[in-house]
């Protein structure tokens, strides 16, 4: 859809939000990695650049944001999405701050996920 691969990867430690983000990352052409901690994440964000860094606020009892700071200069240049309940703007502005590009918030819709992503991925290209 997007032209040339372009790699995401999904941070998330519940296996049927992290399914469902893979897939929709895949419908759109991504070529998609997961991990379900954040050493893992670590590791694969060593191992390629991506394009598009999809994380859960809540990944084995650490904060998305948290996460994002141990990892600042392996997403640099990426995307971020951050998957949420809490709508507060001090968690929005914790994720702003830290570069998140756009926020999908739980429950988490399959058609809600392809319209932001589809829209973010475009806007990029």
């Amino acid at each position: 859809m997007f032209g040339e691969r372009r790699n995401c990867l999904v941070i998330d430690d519940d296996k049927l939000a992290l399914r469902l983000a893979a897939t929709v990352c895949h419908e759109l052409g991504l070529k998609v990695y997961v991990a379900d901690t954040p050493s893992e994440a670590m590791d694969e964000l060593k191992r390629r650049r991506y394009e598009l860094v999809v994380v859960d606020h809540h990944v084995h009892g650490i904060r998305g944001y948290e996460i994002l700071d141990q990892l600042s200069a392996l997403v640099r240049g990426a995307h971020v999405v951050v998957f949420t309940a809490d709508t507060s703007d001090s968690t929005r502005r914790q994720y702003r701050d830290r570069g998140a590009s756009e926020f999908l918030y739980k429950p988490l819709s399959k058609q809600a996920m392809h319209f932001k992503l589809k829209a973010l991925l475009e806007c990029a290209a």
